[in-house]
């Protein structure tokens, strides 16, 4: 197998697949912020000499919130970034893998949204992603795009981690009912991933992935609740209100319905879906025997 460019290593899905690498017998390299992928001399620089054959864009602006206030970083990153990445990529000839976001979509269908179904981000954020997937394709780069929603690991920023500590603290947890989305376990992910780059078919394009199943983000945590207490990692249990996103606010708008259909994913790449049930008992399982974060 051609030797891989890992980029944005230190993220959630970054150190996901860095350790999936690192029990390979692949050849791969790894940058983190050092290597800034909004900066063209800096990712040329990087490149130079490696011979990537498959460049992965673990790196993004993912702070949905602050993206409302920092829409010139969030652009910077997330448009330009990927563009600087696919033009290296058609440069050397290296198969780039991006990823991209559910808030491409704004959330008002009522069955799993399909690759080929209408682009209206509600926020900075997707807007964002939505112009890095259209850089990409504009630079005739040979590329996978994936479109995730509500990613999870064992490390990173996540609703899964953030719930955990949260009920690790012992105080009641207010969560929104209102809001519709298929989670995705990025060590599934990882996987699915590691088998397309050693034997995959070349069925280019964009493509849905998630965990299957829909849940609202508080029947989501009242699982996170239950599994945490059946591994241990917490105690007594803990108050969790549903609420209304009304009476939650935040900056930015999110989609009320973000479930992906994976049907084209499962058929062209081969990829594993399971239930999202089933990867959140695997998740605490590794969180237990990696000792988490």
């Amino acid at each position: 197998m051609r030797s891989v460019w890992l980029a944005g290593s230190r993220g959630l899905l970054g150190r996901q697949l860095a350790l999936a690498l690192g029990q390979s017998r692949i050849d791969w390299h790894a940058s983190g912020r050092e290597v800034d992928i909004a900066d063209w001399d800096r990712v040329k620089a990087f490149a130079a000499g490696k011979k990537a054959g498959w460049i992965v864009n673990c790196a993004g602006y993912t702070a949905v919130d602050s993206a409302e206030t920092e829409s010139d970083e969030a652009f910077r990153v997330n448009a330009l970034g990927a563009e600087n990445l696919a033009r290296i990529a058609a440069d050397t000839g290296a198969v780039l893998i991006h990823f991209s976001t559910d808030y491409v979509f704004d959330g008002a269908g009522q069955r799993p949204y399909r690759e080929d179904d209408p682009l209206r981000p509600l926020n900075v954020y997707g807007q964002s992603k939505l112009e890095g997937e259209r850089r990409i394709a504009a630079r005739g780069a040979t590329h996978f795009i994936f479109r995730l929603s509500g990613l999870y690991g064992l490390s990173g920023g996540s609703f899964v981690l953030t719930m955990l500590r949260l009920l690790r603290r012992g105080k009641e947890i207010r969560v929104v009912n209102d809001q519709i989305v298929s989670p995705t376990y990025a060590g599934l992910l990882a996987e699915n991933l590691m088998n397309l780059m050693r034997n995959g078919p070349d069925a280019y394009g964009t493509y849905h992935y998630s965990d299957a199943g829909r849940v609202s983000w508080f029947d989501l945590a009242v699982a996170i609740g239950e599994a945490a207490r059946d591994c241990g990692l917490t105690g007594h249990e803990v108050p969790i209100r549903p609420v209304p996103t009304g009476d939650y606010p935040a900056r930015a708008q999110r989609p009320a319905y973000s479930v992906l259909d994976k049907e084209k994913v499962k058929t062209r790449l081969n990829f594993t879906v399971r239930d999202w049930k089933e990867n959140l008992r695997d998740f605490f399982a590794a969180y237990r025997r990696t000792g988490g974060e």
